[in-house]
């Protein structure tokens, strides 16, 4: 599709999604944790060797109410030193990996549950995978933990290259099931590549690349992905697709787009996640999108926009509701985004937020990982960072 367009991609997502490159050097993230300004780390990319020692990328994050207590699990797109160095650096994107977690700061890693395909050589996925959603369709299940059936949506991208570009740069939206949220079969899209999903055509918003999906369930028998893609002018849309099983989905067009000239998302809305308030929090809306803001220097923040029903959305406020940290040698003073929220027992929300400690492109970062900021309920505007796990690298 012309080498203008490679370059216009590879320029906006090195701006920020790219993982160090191998060898670079990384600070020991135990020497740099401090109190307050360090305080909210609770994942980093751990220990040389593994299939997260690069980056990590996105999460989802799933509370759970035992017989024996909470029960979390965390989802999270890792990239590790084996992979192929000439895959495009898109988002940390390597593997998924499952974390677990009896409250939601201190994680225990429990290795990759869904790897690059290497069975089927046709499909969209041999090159690198990320995380995009993890639906239980099981109402039982979220209270108790017990048997339920995990749907993965997640995207990825093949060996192939366009105009001579990286590996695996034109990524598509993929499905997969599991019983345990452990060992996912993927399930076969109606695309000739397997996907669910595929990048539009010339002219479109998506014509480069789909992914980061989430799907959302206004009323029975209606599914509403949303999901994103970066233009050749390296601006940032999020569009839907629409489903009656979960499986098919026919495009719907863009639901949020760049914001207004010299706003903080002025570029376009990336990464996000969408959660249904309870009627008690006082939300202006239905649904409410916490959402990665891109400004016109490249700048990268979180916002928050509403929607009644997962496709009519707009923004809340003209400001940020988390911006990189303003104390100096923070590890998410550079950028911030890839949010994902949580209602707690008691009623607050918890956020967990990607962040690196500076501008730019992300092989040059000393420290990058997931934080936790948390608002009461209601206040979804004011969000503060709480302290994170012991240590963020352990496994």
């Amino acid at each position: 599709r012309g080498c203008a367009s490679m370059l216009a991609l590879a320029s906006a997502v090195l701006a920020f999604t790219a993982p160090r490159a191998r060898g670079a050097y990384r600070a020991d993230v135990s020497s740099v944790r401090m109190s307050g300004t360090q305080a909210s780390l609770v994942l980093a990319p751990s220990k040389s060797g593994s299939t997260d020692d690069l980056a990590i990328g996105g999460v989802c994050v799933r509370r759970f109410i035992t017989d024996q207590g909470e029960s979390w699990k965390c989802w999270y797109t890792g990239r590790g030193s084996a992979l192929d160095d000439e895959v495009v650096p898109l988002a940390s994107t390597g593997a998924i990996h499952l974390a677990t977690s009896t409250d939601g700061i201190n994680w225990k890693r429990e290795g990759v549950v869904l790897p690059p395909n290497e069975e089927d050589w046709w499909w969209f996925d041999t090159s690198h995978v990320g995380v995009g959603d993890v639906q239980i369709m099981s109402s039982e299940a979220g209270r108790t933990g017990g048997v339920a059936m995990y749907w993965l949506y997640y995207f990825g991208g093949d060996v192939s290259r366009v105009d001579d570009g990286p590996k695996g740069s034109r990524l598509s939206i993929g499905l997969a099931m599991s019983s345990d949220g452990r060992n996912w079969g993927r399930v076969e899209g109606d695309e000739p590549n397997g996907a669910v999903l595929l990048p539009g055509d010339d002219g479109d918003l998506d014509t480069l690349l789909v992914g980061w999906p989430q799907v959302l369930q206004p009323k029975e028998g209606t599914y509403v992905m949303l999901y994103h893609s970066i233009t050749k002018d390296g601006t940032y849309h999020v569009l839907a697709a629409t489903s009656t099983d979960g499986v098919k989905f026919s495009k719907a067009g863009e639901v949020l787009g760049p914001g207004s000239e010299g706003a903080f998302d002025e570029r376009g809305v990336g990464a996000r996640h969408v959660f249904e308030p309870t009627v008690e929090d006082g939300a202006p809306d239905r649904y409410l999108m916490v959402y990665e803001g891109v400004s016109a220097a490249g700048e990268h923040s979180i916002g928050l926009a509403s929607s009644p029903d997962g496709r009519r959305w707009s923004r809340v406020a003209d400001k940020p509701i988390l911006t990189p940290n303003q104390h100096a040698g923070a590890w998410d003073a550079g950028a911030v985004g890839r949010p994902f929220v949580v209602r707690l027992e008691d009623g607050r929300y918890r956020m967990y937020y990607y962040g690196q400690s500076g501008k730019g492109s992300g092989l040059k970062q000393d420290v990058a990982g997931i934080g936790v900021a948390e608002c009461d309920a209601g206040d979804f505007l004011n969000w503060h960072r709480v302290p994170g796990a012991a240590d963020p690298t352990a496994s």
